[in-house]
């Protein structure tokens, strides 16, 4: 089992949302963790399957296993609530809200990445702050339980 490489986790997951893929991460719990059809969730979603699949492994990889990966998404769902997409879909494209710069699908996240890199550091930032929340929280959570064990 490889380690969880966090920054990369947090940063993949930002640029996703920022750059209009904000539904990602229910589509990826969807199939991860609840054990929904690729086809199914991937219909939903309006994306192929190829697609879903190839969400799912980057996560995987960035996790470092696919039990870590289920383990996380619920965890990656929580931190990043509130970060809204700076590409927005216009009718056929999209646009970025930050800079009204048109867009297709295909090119949101790299405008973002290029041109918007202070709005994808504050993304990571906020992400990583509540990652670090949600530890304190479950260590808590775990002494609690273990005190009560003995």
């Amino acid at each position: 089992m490889r380690k969880t490489d966090t920054k990369a986790l947090i940063n993949y997951v930002a640029l996703k949302i920022l750059g209009g893929s904000d539904f990602i991460l229910e589509a990826l719990y969807e199939y991860l963790v609840k054990g929904e059809g690729p086809a199914t969730v991937a219909y939903k979603y309006g994306i192929s399957k190829h697609q879903l699949r190839g969400y799912a492994q980057r996560i995987i990889e960035k996790s470092g296993s696919e039990q870590k990966a289920r383990k996380i998404m619920p965890i990656l769902i929580e931190i990043s609530k509130g970060i809204e997409p700076l590409a927005v879909k216009k009718g056929d494209s999209f646009v970025c809200k930050a800079c009204g710069t048109k867009l297709t699908k295909d090119d949101a996240e790299d405008h973002v990445r290029k041109e918007h890199k202070d709005e994808l550091k504050a993304a990571t930032s906020i992400m990583s702050s509540r990652l670090e929340e949600v530890k304190q929280r479950l260590q808590v959570q775990k002494a609690v339980i273990l005190s009560a064990a003995q």
